[in-house]
Parts: structure tokens; sequence; C-alpha cells
């Protein structure tokens, strides 16, 4: 019974990353339609998507500080009340069809925005909290998993009840929501946080301290997984918009044929999260491979305007990223105390977010300018990163030499289990 006990206590919280993944990836396939029939420009109907991240990016510091002074699960409690909300308010404004419509699907997607920050991002503490070792590592890497999973499962939900009509899609996340708000309530223990008695000044300052110290290599932590979402979410845009307008597929297709990169990607984050503890000490070699990867991907995908190259390349950057992220979210949750856990990874929740906010925004920008630009760029971020995680994801080699750059480049060389042990 205990057993059974600890898998829905485990499923609760990796749903959270389902929960929200749903907030964007849903709407994808069926942007197209609203802004057609809401007479939307390209960017405001990528704000429908960036909205919702930038609400989330500017709470979540907030809610990091909420629940390393109070109880986590009851800010995901909270939060998953709010999110529902929103999209109740977001289906009630297109379903009346005014004038101020879209004044109100952004007004709901704020506030699931704003709900959204509670969630996920809070959970991953959760788990650090609860669990540790190896077994740790591997529900972190079910939640990655599981937020991959939701980005394949979510265009063909979208695509699907637009198939009836797409305001319905803002009433899943009430649902959704109430089905995981119970769950949590009766299956998810709660330890007690170790900041109850600490005054918000003093909280500062210790946050304080914890960045300073760990500057180089948060940051460079946070901008990789910030990228990853950033790519991620831009090209899915820049995919369904030019499905729609270039290969005419609509809809339901939209959502068929754009789960198969992210299909790449759930089952990329699957494998890593099982093997990641076994090449612990070679994370940050991964994470460098995959970004220089992740860089001539983005320069390959622009030789060929076929659909097929186009998914196949794109499946290509999926896979990369589904590797990059399970080992990011290992790394920030280990990186600092209990303390300061929900703090940082409540930021690093943040900086997905804005990934995720800038993605459609920056490629719905230059797809009206330059699409060849936005791709160069992007390429140029994932070699700077490559870089930055080299210098300061490399604990054990603080002072960076030459002869360290020579042996580093042995990066297919895993020592024998005799010479570990020795």
């Amino acid at each position: 019974m205990r057993r059974e006990s600890e898998n829905i206590s485990i499923f609760s919280i990796t749903s959270t990353s389902f929960i929200l993944v749903l907030g964007n990836s849903m709407l994808i396939p069926v942007l197209p339609e609203i802004r057609h029939d809401l007479h939307l420009t390209q960017v405001q109907a990528s704000l429908i998507l960036s909205i919702f991240s930038i609400a989330g990016a500017v709470t979540i510091p907030f809610i990091g500080y909420l629940s390393d002074r109070f109880s986590r699960k009851h800010i995901i409690l909270a939060s998953l009340l709010l999110y529902g909300i929103g999209g109740l308010v977001s289906g009630t404004a297109s379903i009346l069809q005014t004038s101020f419509s879209f004044e109100g699907i952004i007004f709901g997607r704020v506030l699931q925005g704003i709900g959204s920050a509670g969630t996920a991002p809070i959970a991953m503490a959760i788990v650090a909290d609860l669990f540790s070792g190896s077994k740790q590592l591997k529900v972190l890497s079910l939640m990655e998993t599981t937020n991959s999973m939701g980005k394949v499962v979510s265009p063909l939900i979208g695509a699907l009840i637009a198939l009836f009509m797409w305001y319905y899609i803002f009433f899943v996340f009430p649902l959704a929501c109430s089905i995981l708000f119970i769950l949590f309530y009766f299956y998810v223990n709660d330890e007690a946080s170790s900041s109850e008695n600490l005054v918000f000044k003093k909280y500062v300052s210790h946050l304080a301290g914890v960045m300073k110290e760990n500057k180089f290599y948060l940051l460079t932590s946070y901008s990789a997984g910030a990228l990853c979402l950033f790519l991620l979410f831009g090209i899915l845009f820049y995919s369904s918009d030019r499905l729609e307008s270039q290969f005419e597929t609509h809809g339901f297709m939209n959502g068929v044929i754009l789960s198969f990169p992210l299909l790449f990607l759930t089952v990329a984050s699957f494998l890593t999260g099982n093997v990641i503890g076994k090449f612990s000490n070679y994370i940050n070699r991964i994470l460098i491979v995959n970004f220089l990867l992740l860089s001539l991907f983005l320069l390959v995908i622009m030789l060929n305007e076929s659909l097929w190259w186009t998914i196949l390349i794109i499946s290509f950057i999926s896979t990369s990223i589904g590797i990059v992220l399970p080992c990011m979210n290992a790394i920030i949750t280990n990186s600092v105390r209990k303390e300061a856990r929900g703090f940082v990874t409540a930021l690093y929740g943040s900086v997905r977010f804005v990934g995720i906010a800038l993605g459609p925004i920056a490629f719905g920008y230059f797809m009206e300018v330059s699409i060849s630009t936005i791709f160069m760029l992007s390429s140029l971020l994932c070699l700077i990163q490559a870089v930055l995680c080299f210098f300061y994801l490399n604990k054990k080699d603080k002072n960076i030499s030459f002869q360290t750059i020579i042996n580093w480049f042995s990066i297919f060389h895993i020592p024998s289990r005799k010479k570990q042990r020795g």
C-alpha cells in the first residue's frame, strides 16, 4: 500500500510538468486559426503564447521565496487553482467573440502564467526535498520526460479539439488542474520549510551570497535551459505557420506532423534519465557536444526547404534538447543547499519561461524580415553556450589550461572500471 501511495505521489509530482507544458504546446497547432478568426497580426498571435511565459517568468522568483518560506505543497495547490481559473477566463472571452475577446484571452493567459509559476518549478524542489541519490535523479528525469511527453500529446489534443471549435481548448486547463489538485492534496507529502522563521531581508541576503558564490556556474546553467526552450518553441511556432502557409496543412494534421520531432524529444529525455546516473561525471561533456550539434543543425536546416527535410532536422534538434534538459535539471537541483533550493529551482524555471516567451516572438519577427538571420543567430548562441559550459561547468577544472583543453578532447574515452576504482 505504501509503495502504491509513493507511486501516485511521484505521478502527481511529475504531472506538474505535463500541466505546465499544456499552457503553450496545446495552442501551437491552432494559432493560425485563432489569428484568422480574431483578425490578429503575427506578433499578436505570438503574444497569446508569450504572455503566458512572461507572466510566469516575472512571478516565479516570488513564488520561489514563498516556497522556501512556507509549504511547497500549499503553493502548488494555490497555483493549480489560479491556473484553472485563467483557463476559464480565456475560454469565456473566446466564446463571447466581442471586440475585447483578444484582451480577455490575454488577461486569462496572464492568470495562467502566474499560476504556472508555482507548478513544475516548485515540484522540482519537492523532489530534491523528498528523494536523494539515484531515486532523485530518476524522478527529476521522469519530470523532464513527462514534460517532453506533454509536448508530444498536447498539440494533438489541441488540434483534435479544434476540429470542433478552437476556443474549447481553454476549458481543458480547469479540468486538468482539478484532477491534479485532488491527487496532490491527498497523496503528496511536504517537508516543513527550513526557513519558516527567516525574515525576507535575511533571506535575500542569504540568496545574494549563494548567487555570488555560484554566479558563473548558475548563470551558465540558466542560460543553457533558456536557450533550449527558446529554440524549441521558436522553431515550433515557425513550423506551425510554415505548415499552414506553405504546405497547406491545417488543424489536426499540423498537430500530427509536429508530434514527430517532439516524440524524439520525449524518447531522448527518457533514455537520458535512465543512464544519467552512470555518466554523472561526464554531464558537462554531454552538454557541450549537444550544443555543438545544435549549432550545426540550425545551419543545416536552411539547406533544403522541403517539408520532410525540415521535420527531420527539427527532430535532430529536439533530440539534442531532450538530452540537455534532464542534465540541466540534475545540475540545478543539486547546486545549492535546501534552504535556497526553492528559489534557485524557481529562478531556473523563470529563465526557462523567458526562453519560451522569446522564442515565438523572435522567430515571428524574423519570419517577416529574414528567417535565415534568426537561424544563424541561434546557431551562434549555441556555439557560445558550448564555450560557456566548457569554462564554467567544469567544477573540477577551475583553472583551465592548454593541457586541460587537450585532455578534455578525449570526450569518448571512458576509463576502465579497474582504473576508476583505483
